[in-house]
């Protein structure tokens, strides 16, 4: 019941992501579909899924939504390796989510240049801070720099006080949070004082 959500909502989101028909008696699960790789893919997700009800009461949509992003069709028929997908940092290791995840780190690997577009909260910012610390531990580039427009959110704030750094660090809040996970604080103040990681709003750098 955990599992299958109220009304078996869980259930029915399975298969509308994965056009597949899954259908349960007790603790037997039959999943029928078309094509292998969907039905493989719904059966990895009801795997994880029952392991997470050892720990939650309840499993969401959102979870459910999660889990067809990591195990889902596109995880499975993905040409990228589960080692090439790591993001190695010395703190941690970050591992893409889902397809467009993937693809946007892949991009960052072998372009100079990206645009990563889409909602707060999708993982732009921290993966490329991941793969920036990644090419930083390998010595693929010697400095990383940290470019952001200061600019108000609507409402003038006027003065704000301290040095240049100062006034710009709030813009800056999502990079050095994504910093200090990986490389820790004290790493992260060494590598400022020696310019190797440098801030930079956008506004200075004209010319």
């Amino acid at each position: 019941a955990c599992l299958c959500g109220q009304f078996d909502e869980n259930i029915k989101h399975l298969e509308m992501r994965l056009d597949v028909k899954i259908s349960y008696r007790g603790a037997v699960f039959k999943i029928r579909g078309e094509k292998a790789e969907a039905s493989q893919a719904a059966l990895e997700i009801i795997r994880h899924l029952y392991r997470e009800t050892e720990d939650n009461s309840s499993i969401s949509l959102e979870m459910v939504h999660l889990f067809v992003q990591e195990f889902g069709v596109d995880a499975i028929s993905s040409e990228l390796s589960e080692e090439a997908r790591l993001i190695k940092t010395p703190r941690s290791q970050v591992k893409p989510r889902g397809e467009n995840q993937c693809q946007y780190v892949a991009n960052i690997k072998q372009h100079d240049i990206n645009f990563g577009l889409g909602p707060a909260g999708t993982g732009k910012t921290y993966l490329a801070v991941a793969c920036a610390v990644e090419a930083l531990n390998n010595e693929e580039v010697k400095r990383i720099l940290l470019v952001r427009p200061a600019v108000e959110a609507g409402e003038k704030l006027g003065f704000l006080p301290g040095d240049l750094a100062q006034k710009v660090d709030p813009y800056l809040r999502p990079l050095y949070d994504a910093l200090y996970e990986m490389l820790g604080f004290d790493q992260v103040a060494k590598l400022m004082d020696k310019n190797i990681i440098e801030v930079a709003p956008l506004a200075f750098m004209r010319g």
